[in-house]
């Protein structure tokens, strides 16, 4: 009975040592794509006010990115329209640029607000440009993922 239970016991050693020396990516580890910065125009608008929403993304990798998914929070409220869209917007390495989202009305009492951006799922790309036109074919989905970040809006007090 012993050697059973001494293989099974080094076995399990084993597979435990395989599997902390095998490569994985924790969630705390930085994507090479960010996001940089959250714009809402008005910066202090008046309650039920039309904003406009932009999100910049920083792109930190090697390889230009894009086909950019979201999720959105306004106000504490996800909007469920990001979900389902997917922004193809090549960023090319070491560049930042701006994604332009959805108008929102902001809230219809005069206070603080809170607009959440997370970039969910990105893919790194291969872009071969012909004449005027381009073509741009996934080459892998970009690390690191999903990043966010925030941003407190005050409001103005009426119209």
């Amino acid at each position: 009975m012993r050697p059973v239970a001494t293989f099974v016991r080094t076995s399990a050693t084993l597979s435990l040592m395989v599997f902390l020396n095998a490569p994985f990516l924790s969630r705390a580890q930085a994507a090479d794509v960010s996001v940089d910065a959250i714009m809402v125009e008005p910066g202090s608008p008046a309650p039920s006010t039309l904003c406009r929403l932009k999100v910049r993304l920083k792109n930190g990798g090697k390889q230009t990115v894009s086909y950019l998914r979201f999720n959105a929070k306004i106000d504490g409220q996800e909007v469920p329209l990001y979900k389902s869209q997917s922004y193809v917007v090549n960023i090319d390495p070491g560049t930042a640029e701006e994604v332009v989202f959805y108008n929102f009305y902001s809230p219809p009492a005069a206070k603080p607000f809170e607009v959440q951006v997370t970039l969910v799922e990105a893919q790194w790309v291969q872009v071969k440009k012909e004449g005027k036109s381009s073509t741009t074919t996934p080459s892998g989905p970009v690390a690191g993922l999903p990043t966010s970040a925030s941003l407190s809006v005050k409001m103005s007090p009426g119209k």
